[in-house]
């Protein structure tokens, strides 16, 4: 039987697609129980045998004349296998990374939207022309001098309120640092 594999390695590695075809006809369902074994799995299994037969025609030049086709294989097959097992351990860190990195992004958010509450609870505490004046500048993106305009006051009364605003927004910025470091 040894010699008749030696000579089915020659075949294949001088690219005769007979010997191939016979190689997979003869191999893939060992192969592929083989693996079965290993990984309880039969995708890996199937996902396996593709990749050992691709890789037998692929490299077909390398194989050796000194190992029996099934030696070689099999060894593809362990070789296939551990990589496939490598990947999908790589597969689970970036699927944990990436869960964790969304967990903080979600808590982030969370952060986020209890300061922005913050900051508008504090917006509606102020008074009537100053949130106005403040949510036009900041909102609407106008300039002082539009703001001006239409509240038909001066662009230095808009600086003023806009100013005020600040400075009483900056007050509850302590509260909100203390809220990040909870």
């Amino acid at each position: 039987m040894k010699y008749f594999e030696i000579d089915e390695v020659l075949a294949i590695k001088n690219g005769d697609k007979t010997s191939f075809e016979s190689a997979y006809y003869n191999w893939s369902s060992k192969v592929y129980h083989f693996i079965l074994k290993q990984s309880g799995s039969e995708d890996i299994a199937m996902e396996v045998v593709q990749q050992v037969f691709v890789r037998l025609w692929d490299k077909r030049e390398g194989l050796s004349e000194e190992h029996t086709l099934s030696t070689q294989l099999f060894r593809m097959a362990k070789t296939i296998f551990v990589d496939e097992l490598r990947k999908a351990a790589q597969s689970r860190k970036y699927v944990q990374y990436i869960q964790s990195k969304n967990q903080i992004f979600e808590e982030n958010t969370l952060e986020h939207k209890e300061a922005l509450g913050i900051v508008y609870r504090a917006i509606e505490r102020m008074p009537a022309v100053r949130k106005q004046i403040f949510l036009m500048s900041r909102m609407e993106h106008l300039s002082y001098h539009q703001i001006a305009q239409k509240l038909s006051i001066s662009p230095k009364t808009v600086e003023n309120h806009i100013g005020l605003a600040l400075r009483f927004l900056r007050g509850i910025s302590p509260l909100l640092i203390a809220l990040q470091l909870t």
